[in-house]
């Protein structure tokens, strides 16, 4: 059964990600509820502890704490939905039930930070692991490799790419970093031209296949 949870009413805002949380144990709900409270985009609708209840629910997200019996609680979701999933890893995954949508799989002490950017990129249609999780993965051990010829960034490229993942603009990526708009736009220049992305959009989805957002 889905708790419904009282909704802003803020008629004016612009369209939010319909947010639906799950947890095994009322603490661990009102933990995600703070946690994503400060997650700009997203509106929570409802709360639930069993993963059978997410059976037609109508919702953009699911972020969900797989709790002190991981193995279980993910084995039982077998949900279509777009997700973030934290964990204390390793959990047995399922290769095949990962691919079922974008998933972004994070450790349980993901900071607020990473599960902004994960939830931003679940929101493209991403799926993004952390090293935690994609060591757990059938035949992968480390992180995914550069491709061939691809130049690394640098650590300031991958504070920006990370402030793309988030959708915001060069700006705000400016004020944020405290950096002129001059040099994040020079930044993200060479970020698309590192990664041959024609757009931030396409390099945020590729950056992200590559395993290069910090998450």
């Amino acid at each position: 059964m889905v708790t419904p949870l009282p909704s802003p009413g803020d008629e004016g805002a612009p369209p939010l990600l319909r947010t639906l949380v799950l947890a095994p144990y009322p603490a661990l709900r009102a933990g995600l509820r703070t946690l994503l409270g400060e997650v700009p985009g997203i509106e929570i609708v409802g709360e639930v502890a069993d993963p059978a209840a997410l059976d037609g629910v109508d919702v953009d997200l699911l972020v969900a704490d797989l709790g002190d019996e991981p193995d279980d609680l993910f084995d039982a979701l077998a949900s279509t939905l777009p997700a973030v999933l934290l964990a204390d890893w390793p959990v047995a995954l399922d290769v095949a039930q990962v691919a079922l949508a974008p998933r972004a799989l994070l450790p349980r002490s993901a900071s607020d930070a990473e599960l902004r950017a994960a939830v931003a990129a679940v929101a493209l249609g991403l799926s993004v692991v952390s090293p935690e999780a994609l060591a757990t993965l059938p035949g992968r051990d480390s992180p995914l490799p550069h491709e061939a010829g691809e130049s690394p960034l640098t650590e300031r490229e991958r504070e920006v790419l990370e402030l793309l993942a988030l959708g915001l603009p060069n700006k705000q990526i400016a004020r944020r970093l405290g950096i002129s708009e001059h040099t994040a736009k020079f930044h993200v220049g060479a970020i698309l031209s590192k990664l041959g992305a024609a757009s931030r959009t396409e390099a945020v989805a590729l950056a992200a296949r590559r395993g290069l957002l910090a998450l």
